[in-house]
């Protein structure tokens, strides 16, 4: 069966249509970093219900039944939801009541489809222990420099009020960090695609996105010795 690769949070259109909105909360932003946080702490091979895409719609499901399975996605209905006093609480009280959620209505549909319900479990308890936070290494975008002088390392981070931004960060041979550079405005957005591959081009380093247009690229000093000039972190 495929395996489940997808976990998106957000608001039923009943909710939408209403214009029940959340003053101040975009409730999808505002929940995209802890469905992104549980998806980074659950397998890789896990599956569900052979669906690669989960939505977890908050609130009332008008005609449409409470579990849905389409081709390659479901949708689970959650209702009722406090939208209210969602908006009305902290960001630490909003991330715990989307992982929560994410938790309980997971395992709801675990039972019955009949999958292993241990990793959904497990990858809800790293989120927290994690505190609603991580930061991962993209081995695969990262290169030596020039001569073997060092590195560019690049980073993805997950977090409350940023949702998810992206850093390539220069290190010298005994990597100390030289420098760091955001490599596009952090979003509730995941931009794994549009980070895909990296390479030295003309002495400059190239990240390009999936259909291979370039979207970061950074040029060391010319100076001698690494580090000489580069922008302070």
């Amino acid at each position: 069966m495929p395996r489940f690769t997808e976990l998106r949070v957000n608001s039923s259109p009943d909710v939408t249509r209403a214009g029940r909105v959340l003053e101040g909360v975009a409730f999808s932003t505002d929940a995209y970093h802890v469905a992104a946080l549980f998806m980074a702490a659950l397998p890789r091979d896990y599956v569900l219900d052979g669906a690669s895409l989960l939505t977890l719609q908050c609130g009332p499901p008008g005609d449409e039944p409470r579990y849905q399975r389409f081709p390659g996605a479901s949708v689970v209905c959650v209702d009722p939801f406090d939208f209210a006093s969602y908006a009305g609480s902290d960001p630490a009280t909003r991330e715990r009541a989307v992982l929560a959620l994410i938790e309980q209505h997971g395992l709801a549909l675990i039972d019955r489809v009949g999958a292993d319900p241990a990793p959904w479990r497990a990858a809800a308890a790293a989120v927290r222990a994690q505190g609603f936070q991580r930061e991962d290494e993209v081995a695969r975008l990262g290169r030596a420099l020039p001569g073997r002088a060092g590195w560019v390392r690049v980073y993805r981070g997950l977090g409350a009020g940023f949702g998810e931004r992206w850093q390539a960060r220069v290190l010298d041979r005994g990597g100390a960090l030289i420098a760091s550079y955001p490599m596009r405005s952090p979003a509730a957005l995941d931009q794994r695609d549009w980070f895909k591959r990296s390479a030295w081009e003309q002495g400059v380093f190239v990240v390009r996105q999936r259909l291979g247009q370039a979207v970061f690229t950074l040029e060391p000093p010319s100076a001698a010795g690494p580090g000489s000039s580069w922008m302070a972190v």
